[in-house]
């Protein structure tokens, strides 16, 4: 009996996915909009290399796509409205790190629980931030941060759905924080 309680805790335990944690930023407390014509212009990204995800050039295609469909449009590097920043890093849960949000509240770059490693199976987490930031001013003006821990480590797969969820209720408010069983 004390066998089966304890297969059924450790299946349990091996079933529940963490979710993926959503969390945006708008800078003075202000919503940032979209309204009207908006133009971005892609700004060097600082994605990991995951095999043929970075050399393909998929993150910034994945990213063009996503901003196509929330209204924006591509201009060039000195006449855009906002400067699109993409970073994107894969690692083992088990290193913890302290990000450093330049002109972002820390809440708003909160990191994922530690999970227990059941039988020495580890989890890495995905993180994903994408800033908006205003080209005359420099200043931050929008960010949404995407969060996710699973068993892969490349993480490959990982970028394409955090940027899914990213943009799923685009934008979002100041300060709003979700966590979501997962976005497609």
């Amino acid at each position: 009996m004390a066998s089966a309680i304890f297969l059924l805790a450790l299946l349990c335990g091996c079933a529940s996915e963490p979710p993926v944690r959503i969390s945006a930023y708008s800078a003075d407390g202000g919503d940032f909009s979209t309204e009207g014509v908006k133009t971005y212009a892609l700004q060097s990204s600082s994605v990991e290399p995951q095999g043929d995800v970075a050399t393909d050039a998929a993150p910034a295609r994945w990213l063009d796509e996503a901003l196509a469909a929330k209204g924006l449009r591509q201009a060039p590097l000195n006449s855009a409205d906002y400067l699109v920043k993409l970073g994107y890093a894969t690692r083992p849960q088990a290193v913890r790190v302290h990000a450093e949000c330049t002109g972002v509240p820390e809440s708003a770059c909160d990191d994922v629980a530690l999970q227990k490693e059941w039988f020495g199976r580890k989890h890495y987490v995905h993180a994903l931030t994408i800033q908006f930031v205003e080209r005359t001013s420099g200043a931050v003006s929008y960010q949404v941060n995407v969060i996710h821990a699973d068993r892969d480590p490349a993480g490959g797969a990982a970028l394409h759905n955090l940027m899914g969820c990213a943009f799923a209720d685009f934008p979002m408010h100041n300060a709003e924080r979700r966590e979501v069983a997962h976005c497609d």
